[in-house]
C-alpha cells in the first residue's frame, strides 16, 4: 500500500487493484460512493465504544478523511486499520445470504435528462434562462413536451433556482399525457418526495406506465422495487422479469443484476451459462466487476459448458436492442 502524506484526502492510488476491486463491490452492494464506503471503513476503524459510524445509505462526510483527522498524522496507520476492516468486511459481505445483496440499490440521486436535442423548437433560445421564459406559455397552454422540459429545468435547477415544487406539477401534467420520460421522471419525484409526499406505491405505478413504453430505467426501477419490495411486496420472481426487460434494453445494471440472479438461482432457475452470458455482456460494456464475475464463472466451465456458454451469449447479444 503506498504511503499517504499528512493530511492528504485518499485517493484509489492508496490501494492496491485487489482491495480497490474489493472496496468497489463493498460500496456498490451498501448504496454508496466509493469515497463514501471508505470513509465509513475509517470511521469504523477509528471510532471508540458507544460512537456511532456508521453513515447514512449513499451520504459522504461533511468534509472528507482528512477533516475528520485533525492533524493528519495518524493518516497512515488510520488507512491501513481502514483496509483491514475492508478485508474483513468485504468478506463477510460475500459470505452474507443472497437475499441482502442480491440486486444493486437504486441511485439515490435523481437524475432527470432534458429531452433529446432533435425534439427541440430550432427557434428557442439556447440561454436556459431564457428557455424557461420561452416554455412557461407553451406549458400553461397545455404542451406536454413544455411541461416536462419545463418540470426537468426547475428539478435541475437550470435557468431558475431548483424548486421541486414547482417542477412536479409540470412533470405530473406531461405524465398524465403519456410521455413515458415524464412518467419515469415524475416517479423518481414520489419515491424520494421531492416536491410530492413520499408515495413508494405511486411511484411503482408511474415507472409501471413508463416501463410499458420501454422506458428502460423504469424498468430498472422496477426491479430495484421488487428485488427490496419498496412500494410493493418482495418478489424475486417478478424483480427477475424486470430486470430481463431492463438487460434487453441494453442497461448495463440491469444485465449485471440478472447474471447475478442467474448465479445463485434467485427468482430464476440457477444456470451458470445464463450467469456467465449476462455478465460478459455488462463486461462487454464497461462493467468491469461483471468480467470479472464471468472470467471465475467460466474458470469452473468444461468443455461442453464453454460451448453451451458461448452459444447462448450469442443468442442473449441478439436479443438486446442496442446490440441489433
Amino acid at each position: 500500500m503506498p504511503e499517504a502524506a499528512a493530511g492528504e484526502a485518499w485517493t484509489e492510488d492508496l490501494l492496491d487493484a485487489d482491495s480497490l476491486r474489493l472496496a468497489e463491490r463493498a460500496a456498490r452492494a451498501a448504496g454508496l460512493s466509493l469515497e463514501a464506503w471508505i470513509e465509513r471503513a475509517i470511521r469504523r476503524a477509528c471510532a471508540g465504544p458507544g460512537e456511532v459510524t456508521v453513515l447514512a445509505p449513499g451520504a459522504a462526510a461533511p468534509n472528507g478523511p482528512a477533516a475528520a483527522l485533525a492533524g493528519g498524522g495518524a493518516w497512515p496507520v488510520v488507512l491501513a486499520l481502514a483496509l483491514l476492516l475492508l478485508l474483513v468486511g468485504g468478506f463477510a459481505f460475500l459470505a452474507l445470504p443472497l437475499a441482502t445483496h442480491t440486486a444493486l440499490p437504486p441511485p439515490r440521486d435523481v437524475i432527470l435528462a432534458l429531452p433529446p436535442e432533435a425534439s427541440k423548437d430550432d427557434r428557442e433560445p439556447s440561454d436556459p434562462r431564457q428557455l424557461v421564459a420561452w416554455l412557461e406559455p407553451r406549458a400553461s397552454a397545455g404542451d406536454a413536451l413544455a411541461q416536462y422540459r419545463l418540470g426537468t429545468l426547475y428539478a435541475l435547477g437550470k435557468g431558475v433556482d431548483k424548486d421541486y415544487a414547482r417542477a412536479a406539477p409540470l412533470l405530473y401534467a406531461a405524465a398524465e399525457s403519456g410521455l413515458a420520460e415524464a412518467q419515469y421522471d415524475y416517479a423518481v419525484l414520489c419515491e424520494n418526495g421531492f416536491g410530492v409526499a413520499k408515495d413508494p406505491v405511486q411511484a411503482l405505478a408511474w415507472y409501471r406506465e413508463a416501463a410499458a413504453q420501454d422506458h428502460a430505467n423504469a424498468t430498472l426501477a422496477l426491479g430495484y422495487a421488487f428485488a427490496k419490495g419498496v412500494g410493493a411486496t418482495r418478489d424475486m420472481v417478478e424483480a427477475a422479469q424486470w430486470f430481463r426487460r431492463g438487460a434487453e434494453l441494453g442497461l448495463v445494471d440491469a444485465q449485471y443484476n440478472l447474471a447475478l440472479l442467474y448465479e445463485h438461482g434467485e427468482g430464476v432457475s440457477r444456470s451458470p451459462v445464463d450467469a456467465y452470458a449476462w455478465y460478459t455482456i455488462a463486461g462487454a460494456r464497461g462493467d468491469q466487476g461483471a468480467q470479472q464475475s464471468a472470467d471465475r464463472i467460466a474458470k469452473g466451465f468444461s468443455a461442453a459448458q464453454i460451448k453451451d456458454a458461448l452459444a447462448r451469449l450469442t443468442t442473449l447479444r441478439q436479443s438486446i436492442k442496442s446490440e441489433r
